[in-house]
C-alpha cells in the first residue's frame, strides 16, 4: 500500500515531538535536546488514518541563536541520506509554539525552497495554546496573520492545536478535537501524487541553493565550499558503500552544479595570502 512522506520541521522547543505523537495517536516520539541546527534525523514514524498510510520525518531545523549558520558539515551528510531514502514528499508541516521566532523565515526557506523547490504544500501548526478558550482564536487575531505576511510565509492552512493533554487530562477534550482537526487538514492538503525529483538532480539543486541562500553553510569562498563538499561526499560514499556507478553519477552531477554556479557568478572568489 502506498505511503505518503511528511517532513515536520520547526525550531527546538516548538512541540514537534508532541505533534508527532498526536498525529500517530501513540507516544512514539520523545522530546530531543539536540543542538546545532540543520541536523536531519532519519528516524521516521508511521501513522495511519482516513484509510491512508503516512511516514512522518521529525527533523531539527535551524535553531534560534544559530543565525542561520550550521557549524558542522555532517548536516549535509544527514540531509543527503534522507533524500536518498525518500521516494517523494507529499506535505511539509511547520511547527511553531505560539509565535514566530527570529529565524523562522530561514527555516521556512530551507525546507520550502532549498529542499523542496517550492513544489510541496506547507501547513503551519501552532502549538502551546492551552490557555486559549478556543485554540482557533489565535488565528482569528489579525496581528498573528500579519506576522506570517511580514515573514513572507504563506502556508496553505494554519492549524491551531492543543498538543498536551495536561497532567490530569484537563485538556483531553480539546486535545482530541485538535487531533481530529489536524488529521483532516493533513489528509486534505497533501499532494495526491508526491513531488519527487531524480535523486542526484535533487541534490545538485540543494548544492546550489544552500550556497546562494547562505542558509546552511559558512564558507563563502568557492574553493572552500567545493573542497568541503567533496570531503563530505567522499565520507558519505565510504560510510554507505555506494556503488561505483552511483558514485560517479553523483560526482558528475555535483560538478555540473558547481559549473552552473561559477557561470552565474554566484561564487565569491577570494585570494589567499600566506
Amino acid at each position: 500500500m502506498f505511503t505518503h512522506n511528511i517532513i515536520l520541521f520547526g525550531e527546538a522547543g516548538s512541540g514537534k515531538s508532541s505533534l508527532v505523537n498526536m498525529i500517530v495517536g501513540e507516544l512514539v516520539a520523545k522530546a530531543s535536546n539536540a543542538a546545532g541546527g540543520c541536523t536531519f534525523q532519519n528516524e521516521a514514524y508511521h501513522a495511519r488514518f482516513h484509510n491512508t498510510d503516512f511516514r512522518i520525518y521529525d527533523t531539527a531545523g535551524l535553531n534560534e541563536g544559530e543565525q542561520g549558520r550550521v557549524p558542522h558539515w555532517k548536516s549535509i551528510h544527514n540531509l543527503y541520506t534522507l533524500i536518498r531514502e525518500l521516494d517523494g514528499i507529499s506535505l511539509l508541516v511547520y511547527c511553531m509554539r505560539g509565535r514566530i521566532k527570529e529565524n523562522a523565515m530561514a527555516n521556512w526557506t530551507l525546507f520550502n525552497k532549498v529542499i523542496c523547490g517550492e513544489k510541496v504544500p506547507i501547513i503551519a501548526v501552532v502549538t502551546g495554546l492551552e490557555e486559549e478558550e478556543d485554540p482557533d482564536d489565535w488565528w482569528r487575531r489579525e496581528e498573528n496573520k500579519d506576522l506570517f505576511r511580514r515573514h513572507r510565509m504563506h502556508p496553505v492552512s494554519v492549524v491551531c492545536v492543543v498538543s498536551f493533554r495536561g497532567k490530569r487530562d484537563e485538556h483531553a477534550d480539546t486535545y482530541a478535537n485538535s487531533q481530529t482537526k489536524l488529521r483532516k487538514v493533513i489528509k486534505g492538503r497533501l499532494l495526491r501524487r508526491p513531488w519527487q525529483e531524480d535523486k542526484d538532480k535533487w541534490f545538485a539543486n540543494i548544492y546550489e541553493n544552500v550556497y546562494t541562500t547562505g542558509l546552511c553553510f559558512v564558507p563563502r569562498d568557492r574553493l572552500d565550499y567545493s573542497a568541503q563538499m567533496r570531503t563530505v561526499v567522499a565520507q558519505f560514499v565510504k560510510e554507505t558503500g555506494m556503488k561505483e556507478d552511483d558514485c560517479e553519477k553523483l560526482e558528475s552531477t555535483l560538478l555540473k552544479a558547481e559549473k552552473k554556479l561559477r557561470k552565474k557568478g554566484r561564487f565569491k572568489i577570494t585570494s589567499k595570502r600566506g
